[in-house]
């Protein structure tokens, strides 16, 4: 077994290990009905004002994933979109999908991307109410990668009922997502975003995507939790500079007042991109509300001064709808060489798991030596270290688990020799 295992390193040595990177910047922005004259008329929501504004924040941000909620539902208003915000000054390479709108919705969800650097697989509509909501799986175009490989990102964008009395609807189609994602994406690169119109962290819709724990598989990371932008958030100063929504301090027909005073609109990371499990990974503190600099509490993001974005931003901010645009970023590290294979060497499982008292520890050992067993919670706190000397083979480790609390927490696992693996273990 040695000499078969070593064979196989010297292959992948002799082979050359190729490193490719990029960036992708991600950006979900609730339009303001879009193109969409049943509520709000051209008079106070002007098509042609907001289609100067959209680019002035598309040429700011440059992002490679533009998802959209509240745009209107015709084929011909997509078409429109890309051709005079997008595919403009010679750039050709902007992309999108047919329309599904089983709910029938005059608003919509949307996604345009960058052919350059990904392509669509599938668009899959799921049936919820108020309105559809939309998954699109994305695949990574990366240079680097042997024929027939590629990195998968499947974007779920949802808009959900607005209203405090709303959130039993909005956790309903917040479950109908998570279903999916469990049957279909499980340990996967997904991001879930939209405008979810939830007032505080405390909604079952947010716990149900955030601390799931009858599936071990699916959870979403909040980019803000580590910054202490998860709590009761809906008009409170504490949480001024995560605000979303609104950007306008005085009512019109069309646009919500009140200044900015709620954190409505979301990008939440699977734990796969948080921690980097398949290629994909956040890049640290990348994540903002475009335009929020933390001082327009209960204000229009255009009074004053705003010290976040440039003026014309700021406007355009104002102009174009009553949310702010969220963005991230996320980087695509393609190693394949040698690091992958050792990556996934010790092919470990964990088992129960979920677990209650004590998980089984199975693994390969690739060759004999200590291992070291190092359990983190999600915030990275090291919470049992332990180590032992076995075997070459199939082996075995139990862990004590009883005294942790119930939640979700990554076993990182290493040989002496370099060897290792990461795996995801739920305490219940």
């Amino acid at each position: 077994m040695k000499r078969i295992i070593h064979l196989i390193i010297i292959l992948f040595c002799i082979i050359p290990s190729t490193n490719a990177q990029d960036t992708l910047t991600v950006m979900q922005y609730n339009l303001l009905y879009y193109g969409n004259t049943a509520i709000c008329n051209e008079s106070v929501n002007n098509t042609q004002r907001k289609d100067e504004c959209i680019r002035t924040l598309v040429d700011y941000v440059k992002p490679d994933i533009f998802t959209v909620c509240e745009f209107g539902s015709t084929a011909a208003l997509q078409n429109d979109f890309l051709r005079h915000n997008l595919n403009i000054n010679g750039v050709t390479y902007w992309q999108t999908d047919n329309i599904i709108n089983y709910a029938n919705s005059y608003i919509i969800n949307h996604i345009f991307y960058d052919s350059r650097k990904l392509g669509l697989k599938k668009h899959v509509a799921l049936r919820t109410n108020p309105r559809d909501t939309d998954v699109y799986e994305l695949y990574l175009k990366t240079p680097g990668l042997f024929a027939g490989d590629t990195v998968f990102l499947t974007c779920i964008v949802a808009h959900t009922r607005a209203g405090e009395d709303w959130e039993s609807s909005r956790r309903a189609q917040m479950q109908i997502a998570m279903d999916y994602i469990s049957q279909h994406h499980a340990n996967e690169n997904v991001l879930i975003m939209g405008d979810f119109n939830m007032y505080t962290s405390n909604e079952s819709g947010y716990q149900l995507l955030t601390r799931t724990y009858s599936d071990p598989n699916t959870l979403f990371i909040d980019p803000l939790a580590s910054l202490g932008g998860v709590g009761d958030w809906n008009n409170n100063i504490q949480y001024a500079r995560f605000h979303t929504q609104s950007t306008h301090s005085s009512s019109t027909s069309c646009f919500s007042s009140g200044g900015m005073d709620d954190r409505f609109d979301f990008i939440l990371m699977s734990d796969e991109i948080a921690f980097s499990y398949n290629h994909l990974r956040y890049v640290r503190n990348s994540y903002q509300a475009l335009g929020n600099d933390g001082y327009h509490f209960n204000q229009s993001i255009n009074q004053g001064t705003n010290s976040a974005v440039p003026a014309e931003v700021a406007e355009a901010l104002y102009d174009c709808s009553d949310h702010l645009p969220v963005t991230m970023k996320i980087a695509a590290d393609v190693h394949l060489g040698v690091e992958d294979h050792e990556a996934q060497s010790l092919f470990a499982t964990v088992a129960p798991n979920p677990a209650s008292d004590k998980a089984m520890v199975h693994f390969f050992n690739p060759s004999q030596g200590k291992i070291q067993f190092d359990l983190y919670s999600l915030q990275g706190q090291l919470m049992q270290h332990e180590s032992a000397d076995f075997g070459e083979g199939s082996q075995e480790f139990g862990m004590s688990i009883g005294g942790l609390t119930k939640g979700f927490y990554l076993l990182k696992i290493r040989h002496d020799n370099g060897w290792g693996q990461t795996v995801k273990v739920v305490v219940q």
